[in-house]
């Protein structure tokens, strides 16, 4: 079975200077074309590359996951999706032959498929993509089969591994109303015993619908062309009514929440995690670029807590933070990993004193400056290849609800000044609105 990763989209830790980025605006022809039936393509064609990156989003995630026992289902979904139909019964000896690189990922708000392939191979890319999406077989049989794997991969990536298995309790301890609580691969005893085959046609009949999908190509082609494919094998997709999905909303935290685990041996190194709830993915909202900024504040090569805790003195192996992207208020975390016989509590003392301090003091000019850059580089950075582009469209359009959000980015992170910086480092990081957990070896 082909390997399905679970990815959680981060900005780059990139080196950036004081000195502006001199680099031009995004200039992406983006089109867009909506069948009858709820389908949304958006295209972007480059003819300076060989290649095309067919994406298809669908607009569902664990986040999703409302119904109680039914947790990972999305994530089984995925796996589902590589079983094969009447007509292609083997998905990768349909494909293979074209050379292609084909992979999918499954997170909180979305579930995207890919294709990476040469270009005089997109329209039976097309033809296939479009059949597997349609007539995937699904009984008792495929679903129980595909069950196992996913269950096997819980056990290695939340039983067995230390990170995945903190990073599952700290959302837990973070989320008590909203399904972010749980993990995108869910839990043991709904991929065991509750999920049925009936949650999964139902999950089908819901989600895989043209109304929740969005196809993204980029790279060589010509959209004319590629719209007439399309149209030509999804347009008799049936249309499905919309539905109301009724999203938990979080409840404000009211007191800080800490918890420390032990691990089943002596073999790591203590690790930490720290949260605090922020606002969804908008870049047109202060907030979310403040924290985005302060994430490159705190964690570039030369970040505050980065010199600090890894370069000067040494006490963690790795350290990381970030505002998360998602689609309803998720969290600016903070997340390290200790060197042997390092204490946690002064590691923690370190961080909360660098996070307080930004609540008392104005950044400099130059730092913020140097925050922005980071941004703006690393977004830049992402145009380099069909299938960052296409991802980047996909990611926009479906958690900012408008691909052209893409055009703000410079100008809106452009605008934060240490004043707002401050504001939102008042108003976020509070005791009472933090998570704390960490993860000691036994002994």
């Amino acid at each position: 079975m082909k390997f399905h990763r679970i990815l959680i989209f981060t900005f780059c830790l990139l080196v950036a200077t004081a000195l502006p980025v001199r680099a031009a605006s995004i200039d992406l022809d983006i089109q867009k074309t909506v069948l009858d039936n709820g389908l949304t393509i958006l295209t972007c064609e480059d003819h300076s590359v060989r290649t095309v990156s067919y994406q298809t989003f669908m607009d569902v995630g664990s986040r999703d996951e409302v119904k109680p026992g039914i947790t990972g289902l999305a994530h089984v979904f995925e796996h589902m999706m590589f079983r094969g139909t009447e007509k292609y019964p083997d998905y990768d000896e349909a494909i293979g032959h074209f050379g292609p690189e084909t992979n999918a990922y499954t997170g909180e708000d979305r579930t995207v498929y890919f294709v990476n392939v040469k270009a005089e191979y997109l329209e039976k890319v097309i033809e296939v993509e479009a059949d597997r999406v349609r007539n995937l077989i699904f009984n008792d049989q495929t679903f129980r089969t595909e069950l196992g794997p996913v269950k096997e991969e819980r056990r290695m990536g939340e039983v067995e591994d230390p990170d995945g298995f903190l990073w599952s309790e700290f959302t837990q301890l973070a989320y008590k109303k909203h399904t972010y609580g749980h993990s995108v691969i869910g839990f043991e005893e709904d991929l065991e015993k509750n999920i049925q085959l009936e949650d999964g046609l139902e999950f089908k009949r819901t989600f895989y619908s043209p109304g929740y999908a969005t196809i993204v190509v980029a790279g060589n082609f010509d959209t004319p062309q590629v719209i007439e494919w399309i149209r030509t094998y999804y347009a008799d997709w049936e249309k499905q009514p919309p539905q109301n999905i009724p999203i938990p909303v979080e409840p404000p935290q009211t007191e800080e929440r800490i918890s420390e685990y032990f691990w089943k041996d002596n073999l790591i190194t203590p690790k930490l995690i720290i949260g605090y709830h922020g606002p969804e993915f908008d870049i047109m909202s202060d907030d979310f670029c403040a924290l985005s900024l302060i994430g490159e504040i705190l964690f570039l090569k030369s970040g505050r807590l980065t010199k600090r805790l890894y370069t000067d003195l040494q006490m963690v192996d790795y350290i990381s933070g970030r505002m998360q992207s998602q689609k309803d208020p998720g969290m600016f975390t903070v997340s390290t990993n200790l060197k042997k016989g390092k204490s946690i509590q002064v590691v923690k003392d370190i961080v909360f004193e660098e996070i307080d301090k930004l609540t008392r003091e104005k950044v400099s000019e130059d730092e913020l400056t140097k925050a922005k850059n980071s941004v703006k580089a690393s977004m830049f950075y992402r145009l380099n290849r069909p299938f960052s582009v296409a991802s980047l469209i996909g990611r926009y359009h479906l958690l900012a609800g408008d691909y052209n959000m893409l055009f703000q980015i410079e100008d809106r992170y452009g605008s934060i000044t240490p004043e707002i910086i401050q504001q939102v480092a008042e108003k976020t990081f509070k005791p009472t609105n933090r998570t704390v957990v960490s993860l000691v070896p036994r002994g």
